[in-house]
C-alpha cells in the first residue's frame, strides 16, 4: 500500500480513530500485509488502513471492514472512498470482527488458538488493559487476565505469553481456527556447516515419522515420509529410527520445514503470516438459517472406472460415494438447502444402503452434460470443476438466481498415506495457487455443454483472498464437527492451502479451477490406516461422517445443528413466509 496518501486518509477518515492517549508515545509498529491492507499499531491504539481489492466494490468493502451497517455508511461519506482513490484508516474499536481477526493476525503471527483459550506472546512491552480491549473487548476483564496469567504488573515485557481464556474471549478470536489438541512445540533453530536447522526433543511415546516429519515438514506420502524420515535421522546421527531415546535432540534442516514452523523472520513465515492475515478478513458468508436459499454441491471423488485408492478391499470411490449420499438424504429432509451431486451411480441411485461393507461399484457418472462415464481420471477431475461453475450459475428451484456466496462445494475423498497418520483432513483453495487463467481444450472436452459455456476460468484478486477465507472458515467448521461427535481427526494442521507430495505444492485441480467460493476437499480418512479403514467399512461411521458435515454446513451459515429442525415443511408461498422453527431438543455441548 502507498504511503503517500497515508495522512490525507487518516484526516478523512479521523471519525473512526480513537482518542488520543496522554501517555509518552511508544514506538510505532506497522505491517504491510498487501498493498490493500496494512495495520499499525501506535501506543497501544491498533489501526488499520484499507481499501477495497481488485474486484471489489466500495460498498462491499465498507461492508466488510466495518462493525455495522451505520459505520459502513460513515466510511463511504469519506473523500475518495467511492471513488477508489483514497485508503481508509479505521480504528480497531470499528473494526468488524473479520477486521479484527486479520489486524491480529498481522500484528502478532506468533499468536495461536489452543485448547484452553487464546495464546498472545508480546512481540514488545504491552499493557494488559490492551490486550484486555483487544481480545475481550473490554479493560475490565485486567483483573481476570491477571489472575489466568499469575500477573503483579500491569506491564507485560516482550516474549511473555498471556493466555486469554475461551469464556472472555470476543468472537473472532473463539472460533477463528481449529483448535489443536496440543499446545504448539518448542523448537530450537541453530546452524552448523551443513546449513541452518531446527532442533525438536522427542518425548515419550513419539516416533520419529509421526511427531517429527509428519508433523513439522507437512509430508503425508508414505514414500515421502520414509525418505525424510531417513534423511533427518542421517542429519541427527540416529543410528536406529525405531529406538531413539526420550529427549534426543532432532535436527531438521529448514529447508523442509513448513511455514508456521519456521523462525517468525523468515521470509516464507513472514509471506505466510501476511496470506492469513489477509484471507481472514473473509470469514463468514451470510446468515442463511436452516441452510434457506443455499445451494449445496456434493462431489464424491472418483468413481466409474477411476477406483481412487484401494485398500483392505475398501475401494474410495465406492464408500465415499456412499457417505455423499448418506450426507445428501441429511440435508435434503433437514435443511431448506437446494442439494445437487455431481455424480449418479447408474443402478442404485442415491439410495443409502442399510449395511456395513459396500459392493463395489463403477456404475458412477459425472453428471454433465452429456453425461462423463469417467473412464479417464484426468478428464473427470476438469469435467467436475467445469460442472461445478456451471451449477452455480443456474436458477434456483423458484427460478431466481442462487447468490456464489450462498453456494458452497464439498468434495469428498479417502486418503492413502503413511499407515501413522489417522483422520480426516480438509483443503482449501490458497490464494498464491488461484493466480493463472486455466482452460482444458481438445476432443475430450469438445462436446460438453460445461466447457462450452466458459472454457477459460481465472479469479481477481478479492476472489482469491476471499476464496482462501470463507472455505478456511467452513473447513476449521468441518474440523469441529467431527472433533465433537468423536470422529478421527489429522493430528497435525488438519486444515491445509495445498498438498506436498514428491517435492512439489499444489492445490487439487477440483479446487484449484472451481468458482465456488465457499469450496473444500475432504479427505474422511486415511484407508493406509488399519484402524481408519476398519471405521469406513461401518455404517455407523459413514452416518457419523455425513451427520457431523452436515452440522458444520448449517453453522456455517449461521444456523443451529440440523437434528434442532423437524421434517421441512413444503416451501412457503411469497405472500406468508414461514421460518423453520428448530424442535425443542437438550441444547448441544459448546465447544
Amino acid at each position: 500500500m502507498s504511503g503517500r496518501h497515508s495522512l490525507a486518509a487518516a484526516a478523512c477518515a479521523a471519525l473512526f480513530l480513537p482518542a488520543a492517549s496522554s501517555s509518552p508515545l511508544r514506538a510505532v509498529r506497522r505491517v504491510e500485509v498487501s498493498r490493500d491492507f496494512a495495520v499499525q499499531r501506535a501506543d497501544g491504539a491498533i489501526t488499520v488502513e484499507a481499501r477495497p481489492l481488485e474486484g471489489e466494490t466500495p460498498v462491499e468493502f465498507a461492508r466488510r471492514v466495518s462493525k455495522d451497517d451505520a459505520t459502513a455508511q460513515r466510511l463511504l461519506t469519506l473523500p475518495g472512498i467511492l471513488a477508489g482513490t483514497r485508503s481508509a484508516v479505521l480504528s480497531y474499536a470499528a473494526l468488524s470482527d473479520e477486521s479484527k481477526r486479520a489486524a491480529i493476525t498481522a500484528l502478532f503471527p506468533s499468536d495461536v488458538r489452543a485448547t484452553a483459550g487464546w495464546l498472545h506472546i508480546a512481540v514488545e512491552e504491552e499493557r494488559l488493559a490492551e490486550i484486555a480491549e483487544w481480545f475481550t473487548g473490554a479493560a475490565g476483564n485486567v483483573p481476570a487476565l491477571a489472575k489466568e496469567n499469575a500477573l503483579s504488573l500491569d506491564v507485560v515485557p516482550p516474549g511473555a505469553t498471556v493466555r486469554i481464556p475461551v469464556e472472555l474471549l470476543l468472537a473472532p478470536f473463539r472460533d477463528a481456527e481449529s483448535v489443536p489438541d496440543t499446545e504448539p512445540p518448542n523448537l530450537v533453530y541453530d546452524q552448523d556447516d551443513r546449513g541452518r536447522y531446527a532442533v525438536y526433543r522427542l518425548r515419550k511415546g513419539e516416533a520419529l515419522y509421526s511427531a517429527v516429519v509428519v508433523r513439522f515438514t507437512g509430508r503425508l506420502d508414505a514414500v515421502d515420509v520414509n525418505d525424510l524420515a531417513m534423511t533427518i535421522a542421517a542429519r541427527s546421527l540416529i543410528a536406529n529410527v525405531h529406538a531413539i531415546p526420550v529427549g534426543f535432540p532432532v535436527k531438521i534442516p529448514m529447508e523442509y520445514l513448513t511455514e508456521e514452523f519456521l523462525p517468525k523472520d523468515d521470509p516464507r513465515s513472514l509471506e505466510r503470516a501476511r496470506e492469513k492475515a489477509e484471507s481472514a478478513q473473509f470469514a463468514r458468508p451470510e446468515i442463511a438459517r436452516g441452510l434457506a436459499g443455499v445451494r449445496v454441491i456434493l462431489d464424491a471423488g472418483h468413481g466409474g472406472r477411476d477406483t481412487g485408492t484401494l485398500h483392505g478391499g475398501v475401494w474410495e470411490s465406492t464408500y465415499v460415494y456412499d457417505v455423499a449420499c448418506r450426507l445428501r438424504r441429511i440435508l435434503a429432509e433437514k435443511t431448506r438447502a437446494e442439494v445437487l451431486m455431481t455424480t449418479k451411480d447408474s443402478v442404485l441411485g442415491w439410495k443409502v444402503p442399510d449395511s456395513d461393507g459396500l459392493r463395489s461399484s463403477r456404475a458412477q457418472l459425472l453428471l454433465t452434460d452429456p453425461t462423463y462415464s469417467l473412464a479417464d481420471p484426468t478428464v473427470g477431475v476438469n469435467l467436475r470443476w467445469y460442472l461445478a461453475n456451471s451449477l452455480i450459475r443456474r436458477p434456483g428451484p423458484d427460478g431466481t438466481k442462487v447468490p456464489p456466496e450462498r453456494t458452497i462445494f464439498v468434495s469428498l475423498h479417502a486418503d492413502s498415506l503413511h499407515p501413522s497418520v489417522r483422520g480426516a483432513m480438509v483443503y482449501v483453495p490458497g490464494e498464491r495457487y488461484l493466480r493463472e487463467r486455466y482452460g482444458k481444450t481438445g476432443p475430450a472436452y469438445a462436446e460438453y455443454r460445461e466447457v462450452k459455456e466458459q472454457p477459460v476460468v481465472s479469479f481477481n484478486r478479492k476472489e482469491r483472498v476471499a476464496s482462501e477465507g470463507v472455505s478456511t472458515a467452513l473447513a476449521n467448521g468441518i474440523i469441529a464437527a467431527l472433533r465433537e461427535a468423536g470422529l478421527p481427526v489429522h493430528s497435525f494442521s488438519p486444515v491445509r492451502t495445498h498438498v506436498i507430495r514428491a517435492g512439489r505444492e499444489w492445490v487439487p485441480a477440483v479446487l484449484r479451477y472451481n468458482r465456488v467460493p465457499n469450496r473444500v476437499l475432504v479427505e474422511l480418512a486415511n484407508l493406509g490406516n488399519e484402524e481408519d479403514r476398519a471405521l469406513m467399512k461401518t455404517r455407523v461411521f459413514r452416518d457419523s461422517l455425513a451427520e457431523s458435515l452436515a452440522s458444520a454446513v448449517v453453522a456455517f451459515f449461521g444456523g443451529p445443528p440440523p437434528e434442532l429442525y423437524g421434517p421441512v415443511p413444503p416451501p412457503p408461498s411469497k405472500a406468508a413466509p414461514q421460518p423453520v422453527k428448530p424442535v425443542p431438543k437438550k441444547p448441544r455441548k459448546k465447544r
